[in-house]
Order: structure tokens, then sequence, then C-alpha cells
């Protein structure tokens, strides 16, 4: 009898701790970008600010979800993506066919293109004065892929940087002659008062979502789903929106 009470502790000690540990929340690690206004960055204070910040806040809120945000930059996030080491990335990532052979995507939260920068006094007007000149660009993303293209055909140098501040710096300050980035962190960055401007409308727009590794954390996938279609019903998502692009 008492070999009996003995193994029902057991049991019962066995039951409760594997219950314990699926009872833990799951925390997920989601990464973005660094210094990429007005989606993400840090103000004079150091604190973070910015669309996907705040939005990100409110999804967790509504949808009753735990997160761990890392600023790893842009190639940072797509290697720790693929690596397993981040469970989603929240940084503008724009939605593509390409990156849908090897991503899953929430519902698009923002609409935004890809837009040549110049230095507000530059006589650049058109690509075709871009001969010759150099062009910067960030690795990886779409614009780099328009400037690719853009490079070939009107015959410019392409030079990569991981930091979109830094492009759009060193053409204020005519250490470049050119950018390529996202029409609304240039757009941004113009309104906060940076020495540049845009000559040229901006490529074709592409809408951006959440992104994860294809058939992983769906369930995150649909909470922001879901989160984000009470969001725009209750008023939050608008109000985000318009603190920073308004």
């Amino acid at each position: 009898m008492k070999k009996i009470y003995n193994f029902v502790k057991i049991m019962l000690f066995v039951f409760c701790c594997f219950n314990s540990v699926e009872a833990q929340e799951k925390i997920y690690k989601i990464a973005t970008d660094i210094d990429f206004p007005p989606f993400e960055f840090r103000d004079e204070n150091n604190n973070l600010k910015g669309i996907d910040i705040e939005l990100l806040e409110a999804l967790s809120k509504d949808q009753n979800f735990k997160y761990e945000l890392l600023e790893l930059g842009f190639q940072g996030a797509m290697n720790a993506l693929d690596n397993g080491e981040v469970d989603a990335i929240f940084s503008a990532m724009t939605i593509t066919e390409e990156r849908k052979e090897k991503y899953d995507f929430s519902e698009p939260y923002i609409s935004t293109g890809v837009v040549l920068a110049v230095e507000a006094s530059s006589t650049i007007n058109s690509y075709r004065d871009l001969r010759g000149k150099t062009v910067t660009a960030k690795k990886g993303t779409v614009g780099s892929e328009v400037v690719e293209k853009l490079a070939k055909k009107y015959r410019f140098h392409v030079m990569y940087l991981e930091d979109s501040l830094n492009l759009v710096n060193d053409v204020a300050s005519k250490m470049s002659d050119a950018c390529f980035d996202d029409s609304v962190f240039i757009q941004y960055n113009i309104a906060k008062g940076l020495n540049i401007k845009m000559p040229l409308a901006e490529e074709a727009s592409s809408n951006c979502g959440i992104m994860v590794k294809k058939g992983e954390n769906q369930e995150l996938i649909e909470k922001v789903n879901s989160g984000l279609i009470n969001l725009k019903i209750n008023g939050t998502y608008s109000k985000i929106i318009k603190k920073y692009l308004d």
C-alpha cells in the first residue's frame, strides 16, 4: 500500500511539474532595427520610440502576449531570424513575393516605397544625373534591390552601409552624392529639418508587416492580425500613425 501511495505521489509531482512548464507563458523574442525613425529610434532621453515600438506594445496589451524587444539592426535581425534566435522581426519589413518563399507575414500595417534622397542644394534631378556618382543603400533591403537595377542602367556606384541614419547624414554632409531608402523614413527626416530633399517620386509603394520564418510562430501572426483589427476599430492605430507622420 505504501508503494502505491509513493507511486501516486511521484506521478502527481511529475504531472504538476509538466503542467507548470506548459503553463509558463511564451515570451516572444522580437528583433527590430536601430535608429530607423519614425519606425524605431531613441529620443533625447534615450527612450525607445516609434511607430513599431508603440504599435507592438499596443498589440501585446490587446492580445495579452509578452515579448522581449532586441535592437539588432536590419542585417542582425535577418540573421537572428534565419538562425532561429528570434521569433519575429518588427521593423517595417516590406512584403515581397520573394520573401514570402522563406517567411510568413502578418497583415500589412503600413505602406511605403523606396525613394532617392540628395543634399538640399544638389543639382541631381534625375537618375541620369547619378552617372559616375556614389550612391549609398542598406544591403539586403528592398531599396538595395532597386539601387542595383538602377545602377546598372544609369552607371553609378553603390556603397552599402549598415545604418539608415548614416545614409541620410552622409548625404546631408555631402560625404556621398545620394542615397536610397524608405520614403517614410526620408520624409520624416526632412520634416525634422535634415538638409536633404527628394528630387524624384518614390518607386512602387509596398506593404509592410511583421515577419516570421515560414511555418513558424503562426500563433503570433494570428494575434497580430486580430490585434490590428481591434486597434483600428478603437482608434489606437490611427492615433499612433498620426503621432509620427502628421
